[in-house]
């Protein structure tokens, strides 16, 4: 009786530590939002990039207390998947609401499946392919009448750079077979920081009219993020299960259409909502599915 009672309170922090991380990586899109104001997308995802790798070195150290060198050539790739996806997240984020960035981005599930399938040969089952019909039908509700001029180009960066996090996710689970994932995950930030700064060498005026209230905002979008919902999150799968942690973790686009109300009003339309929906059905019927096969 007493260790039933000390189960169900070590899985209700696990959740509340859970909710309190999604609380924390939800405000990121917002956040670097308003860093947008005066830095452009080059620079804003060179210093997500620099920040998340600083942050990221600090949680190898105090979670895996181990630190070695990546000498894999496919690190490159990983690293230029994640600069490639930063910076378009960016432009997209210049270009759209958080909300509506954040719902068109759960096709990522999409290019998960087709990646994993193609590279990894995992194979779908028919709830597999229900939750990629939802997840498409979700995405083309929630971009419906938001293609204007301006923002065409917003909505294709909102639907291309979940494909190179897609891209990164599965070199990161090759690599991670050989080498500690704290370590991977500093690499493709290094990597990615590298890169975006040689590049925005080469375009002029990326480094122009930088204010620090741009760059707080963008330090803590990558601190929330990147850093304290990490390892909020890795805390929690120490007391509850990854499928229930994903289970929590499939509110997060209400949570930043939450946020973004109060900053970033849009109109909350029978689309959004249906599509919303429609996209939070599929996360958790990949959840499900997923915890099932483990």
């Amino acid at each position: 009786m007493i260790k039933s009672a000390s189960n169900k309170k070590a899985q209700l922090l696990g959740v509340e530590l859970n909710l309190i991380s999604l609380l924390f990586s939800s405000i990121s899109p917002v956040l670097n939002k308003f860093s947008l104001v005066s830095l452009n997308p080059i620079l804003g995802a060179l210093l997500t990039s620099v920040f998340a790798a600083i942050l990221n070195l600090i949680l190898v150290y105090v979670m895996y207390h181990d630190f070695s060198i990546i000498k894999n050539k496919w690190v490159i790739f990983l690293g230029l998947s994640n600069a490639i996806g930063v910076i378009l997240q960016y432009v997209a984020l210049s270009l759209l609401s958080p909300v509506t960035v954040t719902l068109i981005a759960r096709i990522y599930l999409v290019y998960v499946f087709v990646l994993s399938y193609i590279f990894l040969k995992e194979k779908l089952n028919k709830l597999d392919y229900l939750a990629i019909v939802l997840c498409i039908a979700g995405s083309i509700f929630v971009s419906q009448g938001r293609i204007q001029i301006d923002s065409v180009w917003g909505i294709l960066c909102a639907f291309i750079y979940p494909l190179m996090y897609a891209i990164n996710n599965i070199i990161a689970k090759y690599l991670v077979h050989d080498n500690n994932p704290g370590n991977v995950l500093f690499y493709n930030h290094l990597v990615s920081a590298a890169m975006l700064l040689i590049y925005a060498l080469f375009v002029p005026g990326t480094f122009s009219g930088i204010q620090t209230r741009a760059v707080t905002f963008n330090f803590f979008g990558a601190f929330f993020n990147g850093f304290l919902s990490l390892l909020l999150f890795y805390t929690s799968l120490k007391y509850i299960t990854a499928g229930k942690a994903n289970i929590v973790r499939a509110l997060g686009p209400i949570v930043v259409i939450i946020y973004s109300y109060f900053f970033f009003p849009i109109q909350i339309t029978t689309n959004i909502i249906l599509g919303a929906l429609l996209l939070i059905a599929s996360t958790a019927i990949v959840t499900f599915t997923k915890t099932d096969k483990a």
